[in-house]
């Protein structure tokens, strides 16, 4: 209730401290802490985030120039070197995850990884609870109740941190030492029934074991980017395809994050010589970020990501650190500097005031900019679902089919060149109305939707909402209703209807 009235992320980490118990991580979040019977001393107190007080009026673009730093983003309370117990949620219940399985997490399934290590010779524990994308709500809501459980057995010190598939902590990953594969969908679960795709591609991003985790992304072309390393999985082969902007170091982790997967050595293949079997199992050469900016091993200058939002009545502008695609907030604009250009990211439901007050501040932050930007720095104005490659190309495991229905850039810009239909997206923009139809979609029959895994399904379709890609009659033929009455819905209705007509 907290997260939504405040406006937060449906992303936010939890995390729940007992009495007594409390972490390095959360005393850091205090200037004084006092620690009964503790006899090693507390050192100095670091403050290192001010609150800058926000004009009424006039947002003040120079504050974006500061990088506060929290003490406890990181939540490194250890090097990970401690004892790790995983099991994942299976019936309800929960279940030991096979040692040779641990560091593999299903976007079907939720787990629970109990951490334990030492402080002053005295046992502390956090208990992650991990949450796939496409688990159930029975699922969820089962991990959460077993947590409690686990919480109990271990006399309620457990720091408990929910973790959202795709936003693993730096700690989180230093537990696996930097070998952890997240599966886009599917289980791991022991008879499941859902057959593994023939061709698997999984971007590997880090180079450090506390930052290094491998996200599965669709199997195309234009998912390459070339400033990381990718693992292609094939029925007979496992490539490794190295970007030119990856250091040695990311290779290596590459190559551990590889050896976790039974298909013995992997075939390293470097940006620009792959051979045709490589193409082929992608379907063929495509488009993908390759922007001049990406090949660099070390960015000049590294890109930041700013939420630009008036929810709160007030025009007000926020950084957000180790940004994903789901920071996109679509009720917002974002602003993305990478320093050679400014993208200004405008979401569907952005209000008028956000539209223009961004543009406004994106000039603003260039003019006041301590290292002298060039203030004709190209500012960019980009709509949801038609994101350019040298805009995806800064984000970690984009997914295509989020919000373009899987349509590669390429494909969009050609549907779209006419001159009219262009400025009319623009026009738009000006308006605040970024609303494309639905009949403007391509659609599908329902037998070519239903009971399918994600690598059957055709090109375009969101494997998240397959009933998306329904026509007007067939949507209300199989749900009985419109799309506005199902849109209405709560959502765990939504899934339970697209469960039982196995769309889901």
């Amino acid at each position: 209730e907290f997260i939504k009235r405040e406006g937060y992320s449906d992303g936010t980490n939890i995390e729940t401290v007992s009495d007594g118990a409390e972490s390095a991580i959360f005393k850091q979040l205090f200037t004084k802490w006092t620690v009964r019977d503790e006899t090693v001393g507390l050192g100095k107190a670091h403050m290192v985030h001010k609150v800058a007080k926000v004009a009424q009026q006039k947002f003040d673009a120079t504050l974006m120039h500061a990088v506060p730093a929290m003490a406890a983003q990181d939540r490194m309370v250890d090097d990970g070197s401690g004892q790790t117990e995983v099991w994942r949620i299976e019936n309800l219940e929960l279940t030991p995850v096979e040692p040779e399985k641990c560091g593999f997490f299903y976007g079907g399934d939720c787990y629970l990884v109990l951490y334990t290590y030492l402080v002053n010779r005295r046992e502390r524990f956090i208990l992650y609870i991990w949450q796939g994308r496409h688990a159930t709500q029975d699922e969820v809501t089962a991990s959460a109740l077993q947590a409690v459980r686990v919480d109990g057995e271990h006399r309620g010190e457990p720091v408990q941190v929910r973790v959202t598939m795709g936003r693993e902590p730096k700690h989180f990953m230093a537990i696996f030492k930097g070998k952890i594969i997240i599966f886009e969908g599917g289980s791991s679960r022991r008879g499941s029934t859902q057959p593994e795709p023939p061709v698997r591609l999984v971007q590997v991003h880090g180079s450090e074991t506390f930052n290094t985790k491998a996200i599965e992304v669709a199997a195309y072309s234009s998912s390459l980017n070339s400033n990381d390393v990718f693992l292609l999985k094939t029925e007979s082969s496992c490539y490794l395809w190295c970007g030119k902007g990856s250091s040695g170091d990311e290779r290596e982790m590459a190559k551990e994050v590889a050896g976790i997967i039974p298909e013995g050595e992997p075939i390293i293949v470097a940006e620009g010589q792959e051979p045709a079997k490589f193409w082929e199992a992608l379907g063929g050469k495509a488009p993908y970020a390759s922007d001049k900016k990406l090949q660099q091993e070390v960015p000049d200058y590294p890109p930041r990501l700013f939420e630009c939002s008036a929810n709160t009545g007030r025009f007000i502008v926020t950084e957000v650190t180790s940004f994903t695609q789901e920071d996109l907030s679509e009720g917002d604009v974002m602003l993305l500097d990478t320093w050679d250009q400014i993208f200004l990211w405008i979401g569907k439901d952005a209000n008028k005031t956000e539209r223009q007050e961004s543009l406004s501040t994106a000039q603003k932050y260039l003019i006041t900019h301590p290292s002298g930007r060039d203030v004709d720095t190209p500012i960019i104005i980009i709509k949801q679902g038609f994101e350019p490659p040298t805009f995806t190309g800064w984000f970690v495991a984009w997914d295509i089919s989020k919000w373009s229905g899987g349509k590669p850039y390429e494909q969009l810009k050609n549907e779209h060149r006419d001159t009219a239909i262009i400025t009319q997206i623009t026009a738009d923009l000006n308006r605040g109305n970024s609303k494309i139809e639905l009949s403007q979609c391509q659609t599908f029959s329902l037998a070519m939707l239903i009971n399918k895994q994600p690598y059957q399904l055709p090109q375009g379709v969101n494997r998240a909402r397959k009933e998306q890609s329904l026509s007007v009659q067939d949507f209300k033929a199989v749900f009985g209703m419109s799309r506005e009455e199902f849109e209405a819905l709560p959502n765990w209705k939504q899934i339970a209807m697209k469960k039982d007509k196995a769309l889901f």
